[in-house]
């Protein structure tokens, strides 16, 4: 909470660098102080030391932010740049094809006006007219020369529409470029990190693998977003249906993917004699293939996530520790704030938190709801316990995101999420017999056949007229009325407390009362939107 508290209170308020540094050096001091009181007096006033300590982590936290945004330093190619000067450029990634252009993340080098250079750095995004000889010139890597007035990133200017300036500024990009074919030049040499490089080339073969072995254009899609979380290729239409069904978390590399990898490391290394000797070494070759896996597939904050919770469960069994699953969950949240305090904003970090937390508080009790006896039909409950967990703490951060509820949800995730797991041991699977071509192409079969039907299944779901609970409107203040409201009956039903029914009777209250201002306001609102 501290940490989110500095994050919030830097982003909002902007404080400049001496008053976060002072804020550190004093809170610090009175933290210092404390050593040097007689320890009853240290105690009588603990809750002091208690509250320097939290003001301390958020001083730290907005410190942090403060130096993740590149605007704050005069390195930053915004501060130094016009249209009369010429930039350097590195090409950060490979170039992708869009319809009318290639698209590119560059990375700003240097500055050169006149016969000065000066060095810069910054990310912007390029976009270069289409023609066939650009493609083989341009690759990761390569620095290019070009003078362009670049465009700040705005918004549509439609309201309700995605806010991609903020996106992207949480991706420290500002500005962008058009670029026609004679407007840049390609400089000698090429600057590449060799780990890049490698996690480049990996991804390369393995859409490679993919495309030669699984047939059809949505069945090749699904697939490479499935394993190396590659959307380039998904058809709108074809993701809005996962959408409306509840059941999109699976296009998006999570939590479900490395733990289907985890699974299969332990289970491998449980029969090779040597491993099970070295627990030590078990671990670490077990992290290294989590977070190549991570980074491969891009490192979206849900999988980045994963990975670092994986990491702490992973490091306690390699020295015999147990951990609360709280903890962990607290730590990987606390890691990647310090790494990029920007995740807080990103849906996908908020949401898969969301989920986690609500998994281990409710599907137990859910769980227990219902005795089944019969095998499969308690697998089936089990399935069902932990998708209707998950809706409980996501539903509020959904319906504020997305205005939407999947009703149908259940039905979808019985099917789609054991058989998108199958599907991703399948191209494992795949991927390493890829060297045999009869064995591939029958595993190509398989899958492609698979994925239709997972594909068909889906788009069936989503033709039920009453799947898809639309058009829903809620304030951030609602969404979190929503979620307390969802906490305190949960652990009033769970706890038998009294205090958990007040706080969600007061926050039903609450959100009652707020939907019904926002109904009387649109009713008696007189305005005219223009769209443009």
């Amino acid at each position: 909470m501290p940490i989110i508290a500095g994050i919030l209170i830097q982003y909002y308020l902007s404080l400049e660098l001496s008053v976060i540094v002072v804020a550190l050096i004093s809170f610090s001091l009175v933290l210092l102080l404390f050593r040097f009181l007689p320890l009853s007096l240290q105690f009588k006033i603990q809750g002091i030391q208690g509250m320097a300590l939290l003001l301390f982590i958020a001083a730290s936290a907005a410190l942090f932010t403060y130096i993740d945004d590149d605007r704050n330093f005069l390195s930053w190619y915004g501060n130094q740049y016009n249209k009369d000067r010429y930039l350097v450029v590195k090409i950060n990634e490979p170039v992708q094809e869009k319809t009318r252009s290639y698209k590119a993340e560059a990375v700003v080098d240097q500055i050169i006006t006149n016969d000065s250079v000066y060095a810069c750095s910054g990310k912007l995004l390029l976009y270069f007219e289409k023609d066939s000889n650009q493609q083989i010139s341009l690759q990761y890597g390569s620095r290019i020369i070009f003078k362009k007035s670049l465009q700040e990133i705005t918004n549509s200017g439609n309201p309700g529409a995605f806010n991609y300036k903020g996106y992207s500024a949480f991706q420290h990009i500002f500005h962008q470029a058009f670029l026609k074919k004679n407007d840049w030049v390609v400089l000698t040499g090429i600057e590449r990190n060799a780990f890049m490089q490698f996690i480049y080339v990996t991804r390369e073969r393995v859409l490679n693998i993919l495309k030669e072995t699984v047939h059809g254009k949505n069945e090749l899609a699904i697939a490479e977003a499935l394993l190396i979380g590659y959307k380039a290729d998904l058809d709108k239409d074809l993701v809005q249906a996962y959408s409306n069904t509840g059941v999109v978390h699976i296009i998006a590399i999570s939590g479900l993917h490395l733990g289907i990898i985890y699974l299969i490391l332990i289970k491998l290394f449980e029969r090779i004699g040597f491993f099970k000797r070295q627990k030590l070494l078990t671990g670490i070759v077990i992290l290294i293939c989590l977070w190549m896996f991570s980074i491969i597939t891009g490192g979206s904050a849900s999988v980045l996530r994963s990975a670092v919770m994986f990491t702490c469960v992973v490091a306690g069994k390699s020295f015999n520790k147990k951990t609360s699953i709280y903890n962990s969950l607290a730590a990987s949240a606390f890691l990647l704030l310090c790494y990029n305090p920007y995740y807080l904003w990103d849906v996908g970090f908020q949401l898969s938190y969301c989920a986690v937390v609500s998994i281990v508080m409710f599907q137990r009790p859910v769980l227990n709801l219902f005795y089944v006896k019969n095998w499969w039909l308690k697998q089936l409950w089990n399935l069902v316990a932990i998708s209707l967990a998950a809706q409980i703490l996501t539903f509020p951060v959904c319906l504020f995101y997305f205005h939407q509820f999947p009703i149908l949800f259940l039905l979808s995730n019985i099917v789609a999420v054991p058989l998108s797991s199958a599907i991703v041991l399948g191209e494992i699977f795949l991927c390493v017999i890829s060297f045999i071509p009869v064995i591939a192409t029958v595993v190509g079969k398989l899958l492609s056949w698979f994925i239709w039907l997972m594909n068909t299944y889906i788009e069936r779901i989503e033709a039920i007229p009453f799947s898809l609970w639309d058009g829903l409107q809620i304030s951030v203040l609602q969404a979190i009325l929503l979620i307390l409201l969802a906490v305190g009956a949960s652990y009033w039903l769970m706890e038998k407390s009294t205090r958990g029914l007040k706080l969600g009777l007061f926050s039903l209250l609450g959100f009652v009362a707020l939907r019904s201002y926002s109904f009387i306001q649109s009713n008696q609102q007189q305005k005219i939107i223009v769209y443009n």
